[in-house]
């Protein structure tokens, strides 16, 4: 049920484009319904007192909205949507340890992109014109988003309504979008992938052949989904990686010098690319305003500045039927629905208020699961089996979540998906789980499970639970 609930957070489109949003809607329901008995056999004693502050205040400015919001109705659904991911990611961290987590997260992550790759395949041989979601057909949806306008032949629909458009080929040249039905979010979930198997291979946590295969086929799929910002985040990956193999081999004194390094770094670099910005995306095949979110982040600054304190109300995604939004971002003829930045995004809908209280929950997750990360898990597991000199070590996976939450925030910079679905889910997942795992460890989940493959049963430390 767990690698169900984050595979279908982290590529809904998948079943809404083929059994629409009534049948993903009731997928979701009956997901979230059988996490609720998990919950309810497991007798948490979990209270709001024991959950992310800044989560809580968010969540809760996002709802206090609807009182000033330009679309009252909406802003309710999208906070009922939100509250629904939050319980999502709230279950999984009290029924889950967090190497169940691991387990569901890899396997969920493979499988997105193993099953991408498949389904470009089968696009590439059975439709080689392309693919058009079928709900979009069947139920009539071109006609709700392009209106009297539709063409009736398949091959003058915009591009950006395909599913696929059948790119896939041994060199890379065009763009392929797997299930997810977009190359920003397939390439993001194959960084995800490329994380988590990684580091199960280094704690010996799958076996080699297969995780090396599933290496090979994740860095295909982000090849040729061609996101820029997905190689960029996997840059920032790989920094926060050498960083926690320092910070966990260097005392508390140095470790406050890396960070001021660090951020040093970090801000000059910022400078640099400001200063250099045509040069570098010229470079990167991209534009200076980055394929055209220049002109999508102007529009949303001008609605935003209407109300800079308190938002125009919350909404997550863009309800493309409210006038302020049915225009707003309009680039070559396609209408898109986000402000591709979360933070602007944030701001735009909930205020100054609202950012400043996204941006400290957004840090403290980071904080506190880097802390989490460089927390010296190499301690052996205890072996159920008593296998002489077998030594189970995680340490890799314990410093998973940091890297990912870092993958995701690099993302937001340029998408809005933090704010919605699996992206939002894993960081609800992973403040609710790095703050009770600090501070309220009794709350988390301790018993046996099994690990995949030939490994031996281990069993959970209360240190690593």
């Amino acid at each position: 049920m767990s690698t169900a609930i984050i595979a279908i957070a982290f590529s809904g489109d998948a079943l809404r484009y083929t059994i629409g949003w009534v049948g993903y809607a009731l997928v979701t329901l009956v997901l979230a319904v059988l996490l609720g008995i998990a919950l309810r056999r497991r007798h948490s004693q979990v209270r709001l007192r024991h959950l992310p502050t800044m989560l809580l205040a968010f969540v809760a400015w996002c709802g206090l909205s609807t009182l000033w919001s330009q679309y009252p109705l909406e802003t309710l659904a999208a906070s009922a949507a939100q509250l629904l991911t939050a319980y999502f990611g709230l279950g999984l961290a009290l029924c889950l340890t967090r190497f169940q987590f691991f387990q569901a997260l890899g396997a969920a992550a493979r499988i997105l992109t193993g099953g991408s790759l498949l389904f470009e395949l089968g696009v590439k041989i059975f439709a080689p014109h392309g693919l058009v979601p079928p709900a979009y057909l069947y139920l009539n949806e071109l006609q709700f988003f392009l209106g009297p306008d539709t063409p009736h032949d398949l091959a003058n629909i915009p591009s950006n309504f395909y599913w696929s458009h059948a790119n896939l080929s041994i060199f890379a040249q065009g763009d392929i979008q797997g299930l997810p039905g977009n190359r920003n979010l397939l390439a993001m979930i194959a960084v995800i992938a490329l994380i988590m198997t990684i580091a199960q291979l280094w704690d010996r946590y799958l076996p080699r052949l297969y995780a090396l295969s599933m290496i090979a086929i994740s860095a295909f799929v982000l090849v040729h989904a061609h996101s820029a910002t997905a190689f960029i985040a996997l840059a920032f990956v790989a920094l926060g990686g050498m960083l926690v193999f320092l910070g966990r081999r260097i005392s508390r004194t140095l470790r406050w010098a890396m960070y001021w390094v660090v951020g040093t770094l970090l801000i000059a670099g910022a400078i640099f690319v400001v200063a250099n910005n045509d040069f570098i995306f010229a470079a990167m095949n991209r534009s200076p305003d980055m394929s055209g979110r220049g002109d999508i982040w102007r529009a949303v600054i001008s609605l935003g500045a209407q109300s800079p304190l308190l938002g125009i109300g919350w909404i997550s995604y863009w309800a493309p039927w409210l006038p302020q939004f049915d225009d707003l971002a309009v680039i070559n003829g396609t209408a898109y629905h986000q402000a591709h930045n979360a933070f602007l995004d944030v701001w735009m809908q909930t205020g100054a208020i609202g950012v400043a209280l996204f941006a400290l929950l957004t840090f403290t997750a980071l904080i506190r699961t880097w802390w989490i990360a460089i927390d010296q898990p190499d301690t052996p597991l205890l072996t159920v089996t008593g296998q002489k000199g077998a030594r189970q070590h995680l340490a890799s996976q314990t410093a998973a979540p940091f890297l990912i939450l870092v993958a995701l925030v690099v993302q937001s910079m340029t998408e809005s998906r933090l704010l919605v679905e699996g992206n939002w889910m894993f960081l609800c997942w992973a403040a609710i789980y790095a703050k009770l795992r600090i501070t309220s460890p009794s709350f988390l989940p301790r018993h046996l499970h099994s690990l995949t493959g030939n490994l031996p049963v281990v069993i959970d430390k209360a240190r690593d639970a």
